[in-house]
């Protein structure tokens, strides 16, 4: 009889070991998935040194890129105002997607999102969201407008002059990254500056 007990219980201590070692390789394969995910996601995105040149103030360390492949095609301009000021004229004929990966942000702190553009006659959307970790979103906001199918956004109107637009927030309790995206279909449309700014508890930056 104890050699019986002795035998489940053995046989018992050999299933946990496989459980655990069934459950571990399944958390990897996870993990190199979403890292996979991550990689093949951005590889068609480049940077580009006029884009980011109009990004005057980058509290997070936000890194911009740009998709490249068949369907996205666009021309980005680089000028100076009568003032001496630089802005970019963003020429799409297809479509355009600009985005950042999910960037880090620490929780409990402001942030401030602000834009200076103006469209002549594209349809720009800027986008941005909240994750708790790498594949995980919590939240997410059409800046300047609603969530939808589609979403829709003052940035869409025509603006024949500079016009700013800015959102403040607040991360969350368990968000570590946020994401940032442009997209647009054909049309022309011109930054002058992007920023993203932690903001202390007095409003400062």
């Amino acid at each position: 009889m104890q050699e019986k007990k002795q035998d489940l219980s053995d046989m018992q201590v050999k299933i946990r070991k496989r459980i655990i070692a069934t459950v571990l390789i399944i958390l990897i394969l996870i993990i190199i998935l979403a890292s996979l995910q991550c990689s093949f996601g951005r590889e068609n995105y480049v940077s580009d040194k006029d884009f980011n040149s109009i990004i005057i103030k980058n509290d997070i360390g936000a890194e911009f890129k740009i998709k490249k492949e068949k369907n996205y095609d666009y021309k980005i301009t680089s000028y100076k105002d009568t003032d001496g000021e630089k802005y970019i004229e963003i020429n799409v004929e297809d479509n355009l997607s600009i985005t950042c990966n999910r960037t880090p942000i620490e929780p409990n702190k402001n942030y401030r999102l602000s834009i200076v553009m103006k469209n002549h006659n594209s349809n720009p959307l800027f986008l941005y969201s909240f994750w708790k970790d790498s594949i995980t979103e919590s939240r997410n906001y059409t800046l300047a407008g609603e969530n939808g199918n589609p979403p829709i956004s003052e940035t869409q109107e025509i603006h024949q002059d500079w016009v700013t637009f800015t959102e403040m927030f607040k991360a969350e309790e368990k968000e570590s990254f946020i994401r940032i995206s442009i997209s647009s279909n054909s049309g022309v449309f011109y930054f002058k500056s992007i920023s993203i700014e932690e903001i202390t508890d007095n409003g400062s930056s």
